[in-house]
């Protein structure tokens, strides 16, 4: 029981922090922008985040703070129950809190670990003028926000204590999900007491702009003065609704709250002076429209008085009447909009063709997210293909072994957890190969390499891979709720002739037929776990290439092929691994 108490303590082996040398210097030093290669008019669909550095806790990104440790920390018993609490909490808007790194003599720092949330940041959002941010984006962003911070609340947790746009992080979904929440007191304790100091690259992640928006009461505890350097500040549940007041205010105004140019540059030094002794709060122009009940909300947040300032529920409520509207999630806004958009276009003439093309296009490349993106095209254009046969394309099943023990261990949510989670890494190994995922059944992982898009026979060392790399995903996976459990995985796949189509007109799903993968599925069945299983006509283009090492097996009884031999994939050779590194 201790050790599992302790399973968010993360090791110094396990954590490494790894540099984006190609990041251009002024980005490193932000350490979060949104990255726009092309020149789309579109920077919903193009933009994404550069990251200057990010952490590796095993195989899994993360976000990451870090702070040079001089001293040894003490964690009593209730920082640990606390810390095991905070590592347990699941959540939609919740980046999952992977763990703290800290008392590691080698390694002297202090480091707090959260997943790692690719798309960008609310912040950035709100600052990048390009970005439409209609009532849509808002209301959806909003809520997101105000969900995740009234499950910290209403948990055991209480606070989250450093809510910033910078830490609203928009995932490739479109769904907000709050980071960084739970650790500022433990972080303020240890460098009160002069266990960790700030390094010298806090700028990072708290710029002076974030600083001047934290609570003033949580200002004052550190700094009466105004005149200390910038750090983290102590939380409360009322001083996060002290800055979702702030947040609110950018996203309205698209500005930082004080308006200043968000630069890492200090600003006048008498504004934080002012806010702390005069009271000074973020300009409010005075505006006859229905967002001006939400800027009299934030006046509300910004109350000296922290216990007369609403709660959760009380914003949630003033956005419901503002943004009366816009109903349900980013994405089934987002479709309505385009679809009832489509339609009223198709209905102009010419001088609505460009419009109706840019409506088009957008909806095209949501499509292209759902589908591959041949046949997105072609039902793009009315065309509905026949099925197509391809004559050789490599297929792969991955199931979770002793599913059903899990189940009955685990309540639903943990288990729909622990499925997003594993098959959201396995997805990250398929993103690295020219592979599709075909789909998920229950426990089971189904991919595909040569169909639709031809890979001229590479597609048996695509799935080769991938094979390879998800049983290392799977070796050092970590269920939350259950730290001792093992995930076991069973593995098999076979090449072979394909048959491939869409199937479906509301919900249209790309399926695959055939003997093949038939074959495949049984490879996958009366394999071991841990094991990867291969037919013998697929072992034998492995073995020619003299990149991987498969060991026979005798006999194995498949149902509908008798008796046949199957072969294991055990590893790489050391010709087939320098092959893999130079990739």
């Amino acid at each position: 029981m201790a050790a599992q108490k302790m399973s968010w303590k993360v090791s110094k082996d396990e954590l490494k922090i790894i540099v984006n040398k190609n990041v251009n210097t002024s980005i490193q030093k932000m350490g979060r922008e949104l990255e726009n290669n092309s020149r789309e008019e579109n920077p919903i669909i193009s933009k994404r985040r550069v990251f200057g550095s990010y952490a590796l806790v095993g195989t899994q990104r993360a976000e990451f703070l870090q702070f040079k440790q001089f001293t040894k920390i003490y964690l009593s018993p209730d920082v640990i129950d606390y810390m095991y609490t905070l590592k347990q909490l699941q959540n939609d808007n919740l980046a999952k809190f992977l763990g703290i790194q800290c008392n590691d003599e080698s390694m002297p720092t202090l480091t707090v670990l959260h997943t790692l949330v690719e798309r960008g940041t609310l912040e950035e959002f709100c600052l990048n003028q390009d970005f439409s941010m209609n009532e849509t984006f808002k209301s959806a962003f909003m809520r997101d926000m105000l969900r995740g911070l009234n499950y910290l609340h209403k948990g055991p947790i209480g606070y989250h204590g450093f809510l910033q746009a910078a830490t609203c992080l928009i995932d490739i979904n479109w769904v907000l999900k709050l980071s960084l929440y739970g650790v500022t007191n433990f972080i303020c304790d240890a460098l009160d007491k002069e266990n960790i100091q700030a390094p010298d690259y806090l700028e990072r992640t708290l710029s002076y702009a974030q600083y001047v928006c934290f609570p003033p009461e949580h200002i004052e505890q550190y700094d009466k003065t105004g005149e200390k350097p910038p750090r983290m500040v102590r939380g409360s549940q009322k001083g996060d609704m002290y800055s979702v007041g702030m947040i609110l205010y950018m996203m309205i105004e698209r500005d930082d709250p004080y308006m200043f140019s968000h630069d890492l540059g200090r600003p006048d030094l008498r504004l934080v002076k002012d806010i702390i002794k005069n009271h000074k709060l973020p300009r409010i122009t005075e505006e006859d429209n229905a967002e001006a009940l939400l800027l009299e909300k934030c006046k509300e947040c910004w109350n000296r008085k922290p216990a007369e300032r609403p709660d959760v529920r009380d914003i949630m409520d003033t956005i419901s009447v503002v943004y009366a509207s816009a109903k349900g999630s980013l994405v089934d806004q987002m479709m309505k909009i385009n679809e009832k958009y489509a339609a009223e276009l198709e209905d102009l003439v010419s001088i609505r063709t460009e419009e109706l093309a840019y409506a088009k296009e957008t909806t095209m490349k949501i499509l292209n997210e759902m589908l591959p993106q041949a046949v997105a095209e072609d039902l793009k254009n009315g065309i509905v293909q026949m099925p197509r046969s391809y004559e050789s394309a490599t297929v792969m099943f991955v199931q979770i072994c002793e599913f059903n023990v899990l189940m009955k261990k685990s309540t639903p949510d943990q288990v729909i957890a622990f499925l997003n989670d594993v098959f959201d890494q396995f997805d990250s190994v398929i993103r690295h190969h020219v592979a599709y995922k075909v789909e998920t059944t229950g426990e089971t992982y189904m991919v595909a390499s040569g169909v639709p898009e031809e890979n001229g026979g590479q597609h048996i060392f695509e799935i080769a891979e991938i094979s390879l790399e998800i049983r290392e995903v799977a070796a050092v996976y970590v269920l939350p709720h259950d730290p001792n459990y093992i995930l076991r995985i069973r593995t098999g796949f076979h090449m072979g002739p394909i048959a491939a189509g869409v199937i479906g007109i509301k919900s249209p799903r790309y399926c695959l037929f055939g003997d093949t993968v038939n074959y495949a599925s049984r490879m996958q069945s009366t394999c071991a776990p841990n094991q990867i299983q291969t037919s013998e006509i697929t072992a034998k283009v492995l073995e020619n290439s003299k990149r991987y090492i498969l060991d026979d097996k005798k006999l194995v009884y498949v149902k509908g092929k008798g008796d046949i031999k199957c072969y294991l994939l055990t590893g790489r050779t050391h010709h087939g691994a320098k092959q893999v590194e130079e990739l």
